[in-house]
């Protein structure tokens, strides 16, 4: 087989199935491997094999969505920036360049080449979000990428298969934990060493000599799906803005999405200008990421993501501004910005897809602790919440989602084994989902202590997300909530510009951190939900009577 026209459609579905598959069993390596919270349990990273002009193939289904996007452009700058002649096997590439890879520093790209029978191939790759990279640990108060931690270009981790110990050295010296991180960072190598394996073994197994005629099939018809998905599209312009929180001021995102028959031109102009400080910024390539993973859901929810997706896509947006931010600026916590764009994409394309778009999501916030025990011995943990995510016109929000990430809710058990901390209560908020006629998911509320046992300051650090705007409700549905910030009692987020800080520190053990995450939006008249299904929901504690009669009608 050397045609892309050579694979007859079963040949093709059980080969693209192997490449997932490939992937997966990466995807289960890291995951089995790891030891930090952040990855082994909040599952923040993602797999991908690729051909050799580094576009992507296939990803683990579980990865990552916005590292599936972005690692074709590493793999890309690998190519650019090492000759071929100058690789071999057992070379290890890595990077954490925030605008060539996934937008902030501890997401970390480790790319392998793959060689078979003597010739370059492919890659296969990994990004992962490390538990540090060194830095500040008050994200909300960073002022340049110079802060917020160590910046390696693209290099060689591995040269030939022998440790590049200049590298290695760096994080020893440089990183939080370094056991820790280079225990994780290990793990995404021998994911990769088990990602040529098995690229190998399919190669000899279908006695292909590379991957070249395999990609163009994939990406082919994946590209032919898009087209005719846009294509289905009415032609026109379409235009939505969303606000974030910003740093005390709110941060516009501006989409205009121009559909021309099979292709589509999403721009950015109009967003609000990078700022200074907070690392509310988005650097291009990530928020090409956020912008295709929405696209992909919307159009094609049926084709396994691959580079040939977003052919048809244009993405723009003016430098200098927080969708496409410039060095040096920061970048740290660009999540509290790059989350809102699939809502200003919903929200252009509501008059086209209506029976598509969701609501407002809650989206995910975290905290994370750090400190030691009083051995020495060093802990370093972080905690992932998903907030309530948004209905749609066919059903309610699902759950605690952490929409538009993959990442997993970490259980409070790890979280506790791996910190002095103390889970008082993690439950849903009942009358926080948004009414509709199909409603939002429910807020959830986590409220955390410091054990007795542990008798130094405890500081928790995060950066919620809708302190400023609730999640908004589509066609007649209700709003979310916002999300509330309160230490013993003291509602710290009435006044979110006053929240300078991105720490709280619990200094003995009945002081109490409650985070109360938002809800997801509404879909729909709530007069128009079943009354069995406002029942079930006053029976499981969600709604109460009088909301139900207030809201509902009931």
């Amino acid at each position: 087989m050397t045609s892309p026209t050579d694979f007859d459609p079963v040949s093709l579905e059980i080969m693209w199935s192997r490449m997932r598959n490939v992937a997966e069993e990466m995807w289960t390596t890291i995951l089995r491997t790891a030891v930090s919270t952040i990855i082994a349990s909040a599952n923040d990273f993602g797999c991908e094999v690729l051909d050799a002009k580094g576009r992507s193939l296939a990803h683990a289904y579980r990865s990552m969505p916005v590292f599936n996007m972005t690692m074709p452009n590493v793999t890309k700058g690998i190519l650019e920036k090492y000759p071929l002649e100058s690789m071999h096997p057992g070379d290890v590439y890595m990077t954490n360049d925030p605008w060539m890879c996934a937008g902030h520093l501890p997401d970390i790209a480790i790319v392998s080449p793959v060689f078979h029978q003597g010739r370059f191939v492919g890659f296969v790759g990994n990004i992962a979000n490390t538990s540090d990279i060194g830095g500040s640990l008050d994200a909300k108060n960073v002022r340049d990428s110079y802060e917020e931690g160590i910046f390696f270009p693209l290099c060689k981790l591995y040269d030939a298969g022998e440790p590049v110990e200049i590298v290695f050295d760096m994080f020893r010296w440089n990183v939080r934990a370094p056991e820790m991180v280079l225990t994780d960072i290990e793990a995404q190598v021998a994911a990769n060493e088990v990602g040529v394996r098995r690229v190998q073994d399919f190669l000899v197994e279908y006695q292909l000599e590379d991957l070249a005629a395999l990609s163009e099939a994939i990406r082919g018809r994946s590209e032919t799906a898009m087209r005719r998905a846009i294509s289905e599209l009415p032609d026109g312009q379409y235009e939505s803005e969303v606000y974030s929180d910003g740093t005390g001021d709110p941060l516009r995102i501006a989409v205009k999405i121009d559909i021309r028959g099979d292709e589509m031109t999403v721009d950015f102009a109009g967003s609000a200008p990078q700022v200074d400080w907070g690392g509310l910024n988005c650097t291009m390539i990530y928020s090409q990421g956020h912008t295709y993973y929405p696209l992909a859901c919307l159009l094609i929810p049926d084709v396994p993501v691959n580079e040939g997706c977003f052919e048809p896509i244009t993405v723009t947006a003016p430098e200098d501004t927080i969708i496409n931010c410039t060095f040096p600026i920061s970048v740290g916590s660009r999540v509290n910005t790059g989350w809102y764009i699939h809502g200003a994409i919903f929200g252009a394309l509501a008059g086209a897809v209506p029976d598509r778009i969701q609501s407002g999501n809650g989206l995910m916030s975290s905290i994370r602790t750090y400190g030691a025990e009083a051995d020495g011995r060093v802990f370093n943990a972080h905690l992932f919440c998903g907030g309530g995510r948004g209905a749609t016109n066919q059903s309610d929000g699902m759950g605690l989602n952490m929409f538009p990430s993959s990442a997993s809710n970490v259980p409070v058990e790890v979280f506790e084994l791996n910190s002095p901390t103390l889970i008082v209560a993690k439950e849903f908020i009942a009358d926080s989902a948004g009414a509709g006629r199909h409603r939002g998911a429910p807020g959830q509320r986590l409220t955390v202590g410091k054990l007795p046992s542990y008798e130094a300051p405890l500081s928790m650090y995060f950066h919620p997300n809708r302190l400023s705007f609730a999640p908004d409700g589509i066609f007649g549905g209700l709003a979310g909530t916002k999300t509330a910030v309160i230490v013993n009692g003291d509602t710290l987020s009435e006044d979110p510009a006053s929240m300078v800080n991105g720490y709280v520190t619990l200094n003995d053990a009945e002081e109490r951190l409650t985070l109360e995450f938002s809800s997801g939006a509404g879909a729909g008249d709530p007069t128009e939900r079943p009354d069995e299904l406002v029942r079930r929901d006053i029976e499981n504690g969600l709604v109460s009577e009088d909301s139900a009669q207030s809201e509902y009608g009931r």
